[in-house]
């Protein structure tokens, strides 16, 4: 049979022998030779795309460490604004606002006393805001509007003793302060309605 057979139409299909050969040698030998030939630019296209790869990952990197060095530094300010005037023993002049004033050491209570304070502040506390101790100062502030004068008082107690976070100290001071000027206004009788009857 010869490939002019084939021409012909005479022989449509390639006959097993030769598929075999066809599949067996001159497959792989053609894909031998293609890569040989395209073997530098497989190199240069993979090199491309490893040096992307890792051009992306470093952006990122640097992306994610800029931003984490940030956030630690600003944690670490807050720290050291907040702890402070704790390590110091007397607030800082910026602190000097509308609140209660420091009690004269005289009148403290007996040490003894205290960690039954702290325990009943934390009750009250827990009982008025959930999860407090997992807020942040801005999600505690808003909510202090809503507490009365016993919670309010138990939050300047227990804040006070443990993360000492000005914003709600000052806060809860300023409720209390307008919470007396208000209770003074409840307990009033109340005016005469305008209509006789």
């Amino acid at each position: 049979m010869s490939e002019d057979a084939g021409e012909n139409g005479e022989q449509a299909h390639p006959s097993p022998l030769r598929r075999t050969l066809d599949l067996c040698l001159f497959a792989p030998v053609g894909l031998a030779v293609t890569v040989v030939e395209d073997l530098p630019d497989l190199i240069s296209k993979g090199r491309r795309r490893v040096e992307l790869e890792l051009g992306n990952a470093r952006v990122v990197g640097r992306f994610v460490v800029k931003k984490g060095q940030r956030r630690v530094s600003g944690s670490l300010d807050e720290f050291r604004r907040g702890a402070l005037p704790d390590d110091a023993g007397e607030p800082a002049a910026d602190d000097a606002g509308p609140g209660p004033a420091p009690a004269p050491a005289a009148t403290d209570p007996a040490p003894p006393a205290a960690p039954a304070r702290d325990t009943a502040a934390a009750a009250v506390v827990g009982g008025a805001l959930a999860d407090y101790d997992t807020l942040s100062a801005s999600q505690v502030v808003p909510r202090l509007e809503s507490l009365g004068t016993e919670e309010l008082q138990a939050v300047l107690r227990y804040e006070a003793s443990h993360r000492n976070r000005r914003t709600i100290l000052h806060r809860a001071s300023q409720l209390l302060e307008e919470g007396v000027d208000t209770a003074d206004r409840d307990t009033a009788p109340p005016p005469p309605s305008g209509t006789a009857e």
